[in-house]
């Protein structure tokens, strides 16, 4: 924090849990309290989630190279479509436009394609907004980041979609636009078949960390278009003529 040396995981902890609701923002974290790999990075997750739970689901990155990283998300960082935020309390830096996926049952560990996909009860528009309780983002080591629930600070899930769009996901024309303006836009993005693979490697990674994927749960699948709000009072996540998600910013 700002003045005060942190010492150990669980002080780093309470810290970013604190700056997260309005607290002093962190403007170092020593090397010695940076994860070394992914390992430290998800046992860094655990400590937050274990003190900020319930989870009420995870974003992941779909269609990516490797293995995908990922983090869960608290419970009360979900918000209806709409919602009003308080960016400056929270310290959002930009919001990036996503296809969330609703589960309508539990996902078992070693779940396959198709048990996947029948487990998803339905596909929305969302924003999640990645926000940064630190002084200087930049200065902090990437798996600090990662540790820190991979920035995010805040969900906003749009309504329902029609089934249809899961044909047309890998060439989705999504538009990110702040006070009605366009800021970005993109037309890529994770195909179907990549997101129920995602999906799949999340159930067995989740259960193995004692938080396994359950019926409510929504998943967030990765970045389609992005940019910073600055003080835009409105974000809307616009994805073509399947539907939009908006959020009204406080400062």
């Amino acid at each position: 924090m700002t003045g005060q040396t942190i010492d150990t995981m669980e002080e780093l902890v309470t810290q970013l849990i604190a700056a997260h609701d309005g607290g002093a923002r962190i403007s170092a974290v020593a090397e010695s309290l940076t994860p070394a790999d992914m390992a430290g990075v998800y046992a860094m997750q655990d400590l937050i989630i274990a003190r900020l739970g319930p989870v009420g689901g995870w974003k992941v990155m779909a269609g990516g190279q490797g293995e995908p990283i990922c983090a869960p998300i608290p419970a009360n960082r979900y918000f209806a479509n709409g919602a009003a935020l308080d960016s400056t309390r929270h310290g959002f830096i930009f919001p990036e436009v996503e296809v969330a996926v609703t589960l309508g049952q539990d996902l078992p560990a070693g779940s396959d394609a198709a048990a996947v996909e029948a487990a998803i009860a339905s596909l929305h528009p969302a924003l999640e907004m990645v926000a940064s309780p630190f002084v200087d983002r930049d200065a902090i080591a990437h798996n600090v980041k990662l540790g820190d629930l991979q920035s995010n600070g805040a969900v906003v899930l749009g309504p329902v979609l029609d089934g249809a769009i899961r044909s047309e996901l890998s060439t989705l024309p999504v538009t990110l636009l702040f006070d009605g303006v366009e800021s970005t836009a993109g037309a890529s993005g994770a195909n179907w078949s990549d997101i129920l693979a995602a999906l799949g490697w999340l159930a067995s990674h989740a259960a193995a960390r004692g938080l396994p994927l359950t019926a409510g749960q929504v998943i967030i699948t990765g970045s389609r278009a992005l940019g910073p709000h600055g003080a835009a009072q409105s974000i809307e996540g616009r994805m073509g003529a399947w539907g939009s998600v908006t959020a009204a910013m406080r400062y």
